[in-house]
């Protein structure tokens, strides 16, 4: 099963809304950071761009901080387009497009100017020689003053730092499952479905150097990461 095929699996997209909270470190605290700074620095009506938008948890956390913004939501997994498309389907601000991000930014976006741009572990799926072009695409639909925001996972440069950062990330999920689901498993059996689950996610998770210079390179003046916690940080690039 190719990555584009899992993310379209209903049993993949089931798997991950159930297990997320669970699998993830601090996943609510970054939903909340990146809707507080797409919002943070915007005095009038927001329109925001939200990249791999999934089930739409990020555009939730911003509609209840901004309940009039205007959120364009992108992701290319038809599964999650229904989801979203069913969760908001009473909200006349938001417009949903189903597009693969490794072909860039949507050309019906590039008229609009954005005051966020964010995304939130999804970016980590685009092949790595599309990252920085998607950077500078990012940037050009951004206003002046707009900000964009990413959480996403990360690798360590050292081999051996990130290996034990993912070390400590599984004992972390294997004490979250046995706690909060009453799911006992060892450590390796953990670690092998969590390895193969990211190959049939196609995660692809780069340094954060990496992302930072990507982000440089795609005219990005300033670039922050403002949260980080084991392999999950938040970085923004702005020119402000």
């Amino acid at each position: 099963m190719t990555e584009k095929e899992g993310w379209k699996s209903e049993e993949t997209i089931r798997h991950y809304q159930r297990t997320a909270d669970i699998t993830i470190p601090g996943r609510r605290d970054i939903l909340l950071k990146i809707a507080d700074l797409a919002t943070a620095f915007v005095s009038h009506q927001p329109r925001i761009l939200d990249l791999g938008c999934g089930s739409g948890d990020v555009a939730a956390e911003i509609i209840r901080i901004r309940p009039d913004t205007l959120i364009y939501m992108v992701d290319f997994s038809d599964g999650m387009i229904q989801l979203v498309r069913d969760r908001f389907q009473n909200n006349r601000n938001i417009e949903i497009i189903t597009h693969d991000l490794n072909k860039g930014i949507p050309n019906s976006l590039f008229s609009k100017k954005f005051d966020a741009v964010t995304s939130c572990f999804a970016l980590h799926h685009i092949e790595y020689e599309n990252r920085t072009e998607l950077y500078t695409q990012i940037r050009q639909v951004l206003s002046d003053d707009g900000l964009f925001i990413n959480g996403d996972i990360f690798i360590g440069e050292s081999p051996s730092i990130s290996e034990w950062e993912l070390n400590n990330l599984i004992t972390w999920i294997v004490d979250q499952a046995k706690n909060k689901l009453g799911i006992n498993r060892t450590f390796e059996q953990v670690k092998q479905r969590h390895l193969e689950l990211a190959e049939k996610q196609g995660d692809k998770p780069g340094t954060l150097r990496d992302m930072q210079e990507g982000l440089r390179q795609a005219g990005f003046q300033y670039v922050d990461c403002v949260w980080m916690q084991n392999r999950h940080a938040i970085v923004t690039g702005s020119n402000r």
